[in-house]
């Protein structure tokens, strides 16, 4: 996969004018409450409360603002008003906890490098230090807007996106630091230094945050054809809809023949499906009308006039299959492989688990089942497979990852010899 191609540059752009943005506008009140105070000047109370309550309004700014940005829009949506005050509100939270351990860390090594009262030390060490308090600060913002966008119907993924602000804030607030006392020494100082530093340390923060999304993401669909061609949605969670709605992860806009909540993608593993909820205006699949399909890189997807092309990232040719990941299947009864003939389903190590004429035979991860998968991604009474009419059947029982046969997602369907059937996550070959 081209790396260049992976990115979303529009995306990218957003995040970093809008932590450019809120720097810029942050400088105020910090501005405000430091006017006239230098490192060997005692602080009061009063200066010290106002010192905090402008840098939390700082950081929320930027945090607020580069979560609203996430909508890749100009104009002012009811979503984009909801991200940026949940951000600036968790985000100034962060900040204002952040803040006091920077300043603790800062104090130590300004000590540390003989400043104090009156008297100026060490530059090299105040540069280390700014640097390491920004970092701290930048990591707890970056966190802050990770938990801004956190979702209680995927919580993993929202983990990593915490982690992944984390790591981002901490890079931006590192750069930002460091250019601190470098724009000071080029100014130099005064409010326009502090102004400049203010608003880099904000778009490093926004640049990095947008870089660590763009470079860890899993898939991503892009508009080739449509009002808004060359838009790009990066697929997060593990439901992505589409549709007109403006709720929606893909927002197609302006085409009547997109639904409201016209289709969704949802992830299963380390795989993704296509599934259409438009029954009268339909979603295609690589030219084709379906209603439930696997993705594969390159596929097309076509919605009305919009035609999106669907992106995953490359694994290494070296990487574990999903299929050998899986935890050992165990079955009640354990059978004598060489002793199972007829009907039965086969585990990559070659084991064979017979499957019933008379009865359905229950598979899941419930010790009650006749099949018992010990996996994460397989329900505790996830299908069944019973004989109809001499030939087999496989029904999904309301599973919550899904029963697939041959890469489709599956209610109920027939088996054929070599049929591979895959349970969540945990692939077996079904056997006539």
């Amino acid at each position: 996969m081209n790396v260049n191609g992976a990115i979303n540059r529009r995306e990218l752009t957003y995040k970093a004018l809008a932590g450019l943005v809120g720097g810029a506008i942050g400088w105020i009140p910090v501005e405000i409450a430091s006017h006239g105070h230098s490192l060997t000047q005692p602080l009061s109370t009063a200066a010290i409360v106002a010192s905090y309550i402008s840098m939390a309004i700082f950081g929320g700014l930027i945090g607020g603002l580069i979560l609203a940005s996430e909508e890749q829009r100009l104009e002012l949506t009811p979503r984009m008003k909801t991200r940026f005050v949940v951000g600036f509100a968790v985000c100034a939270v962060f900040v204002l906890i952040a803040n006091y351990f920077a300043n603790q860390v800062f104090g130590a090594i300004l000590n540390y490098g003989g400043w104090g009262v009156g008297h100026q030390g060490s530059i090299v060490l105040l540069v280390v230090g700014r640097v390491i308090s920004w970092l701290l600060l930048g990591a707890m913002l970056g966190a802050g807007v990770g938990v801004a966008g956190f979702s209680r119907t995927d919580v993993a993924r929202s983990m990593v996106n915490v982690a992944k602000g984390a790591i981002g804030g901490a890079a931006g607030g590192f750069s930002g630091g460091f250019l601190f006392d470098f724009v000071n020494r080029l100014t130099g100082g005064g409010f326009l230094s502090r102004l400049i530093g203010l608003s880099l340390i904000g778009l490093a923060i926004g640049l990095v945050i947008g870089l660590v999304h763009e470079l860890t993401k899993s898939a991503w669909v892009t508009v080739e054809a449509g009002r808004l061609k060359g838009r790009q949605y990066r697929l997060d969670g593990a439901i992505s809809s589409i549709g007109r709605a403006e709720e929606n992860r893909v927002g197609l806009f302006g085409d009547p023949s997109v639904q409201a909540r016209h289709a969704v993608i949802e992830r299963h593993g380390d795989g993704y499906v296509l599934r259409g909820l438009a029954v009268q205006d339909g979603t295609f699949l690589n030219g084709e009308r379906v209603e439930s399909a696997s993705l594969k890189d390159g596929d097309r997807i076509r919605i009305g006039s919009y035609e999106l092309s669907f992106h995953l990232r490359q694994v290494p040719a070296t990487a574990v299959s999903p299929a050998s990941r899986l935890q050992p299947i165990a079955v009640m009864a354990a059978p004598n492989a060489d002793a199972v003939s007829g009907p039965c389903l086969i585990d990559a190590a070659g084991n064979r688990f017979p499957l019933r004429s008379g009865e359905p035979t229950r598979i899941g991860r419930a010790l009650d089942n006749d099949i018992v998968i010990s996996h994460s991604s397989v329900s505790r009474h996830h299908a069944s497979v019973e004989a109809r009419n001499g030939a087999f059947e496989l029904r999904d029982l309301a599973s919550q990852n899904g029963t697939f046969v041959g890469g489709e997602r599956i209610s109920e369907a027939p088996l054929r010899d070599g049929d591979t059937v895959r349970f969540g996550e945990a692939a077996l070959t079904f056997r006539a």
